[in-house]
């Protein structure tokens, strides 16, 4: 395999799936860049999956799964549609939603940081805020992982060299729909919206917490926490 040196935003990812779809359709990993995506498995769990053993139908994102409690969710004509009839042995393609890839950077506990999750960028105790991480790049896979702002992206390479301490806090998978296909840079620049008050940033990091969850209402999330709940969103 080789080893994974672009910049995998939404768009590469689409565009590296329909490039590979070949090796994606018969199984065949020897060639394929090393890329960890995220997706969501079901409520308050995530799953993982590496590149070869997902791909995109449009903005709809499936798994490979093997377990035969998947049968129902396989659509073959979808699959056909995407991969052509060579898919023998793949087993069952199910629709989730995806969320975000694995960067290049980590964050001060040495845990690898996704795309869409939320880091707590502290710098010599006069700095405490909290932005979400996106991919800018496009489909050659030139760009950066980055907090995307309203008019301006500040790279997490950037954040490192100038000593800023990151930490992940949670994810901007929250108050899904089960029909969810908003892009991550969309769910990233939702998180950084430059119009909020203070008040909408503290909600917003406390839904953070507790992701993926499809809760709609705002007060269900302070309930966690008042309950002292944990997800295990790593």
């Amino acid at each position: 395999m080789k080893q994974k040196t672009m910049t995998i935003s939404d768009v590469t990812l689409k565009y590296l799936c329909q490039k590979y779809r070949h090796d994606i359709a018969t199984g065949t990993n020897k060639f394929l860049p090393v890329i960890k995506a995220r997706y969501v498995a079901e409520n308050k769990k995530f799953g993982y999956a590496y590149f070869g053993n997902f791909f995109f139908f449009g903005d709809d994102f499936y798994v490979w799964e093997q377990d035969d409690k998947y049968a129902e969710d396989h659509n073959q004509d979808i699959v056909e549609e995407v991969l052509g009839d060579e898919c023998k042995g793949r087993g069952y393609a199910r629709r989730v939603i995806f969320a975000g890839v694995l960067t290049d950077s980590v964050d001060d506990n040495g845990e690898g940081i996704y795309t869409g999750d939320v880091i707590k960028l502290t710098k010599e105790n006069e700095f405490i805020e909290y932005y979400a991480v996106g991919a800018w790049s496009i489909e050659d896979g030139k760009g950066e992982y980055c907090f995307i702002l309203d008019n301006h992206n500040w790279a997490l390479a950037e954040c490192q060299h100038q000593k800023y301490r990151m930490t992940r806090v949670g994810t901007v998978f929250y108050q899904l729909d089960a029909s969810d296909c908003d892009g991550v840079n969309q769910r990233v620049m939702d998180f950084n919206g430059w119009r909020d008050t203070k008040e909408d940033r503290l909600q917003k990091v406390l839904m953070a917490k507790y992701t993926p969850n499809f809760d709609q209402e705002p007060w269900k999330y302070e309930g966690l926490e008042i309950l002292g709940a944990e997800f295990d969103w790593r």
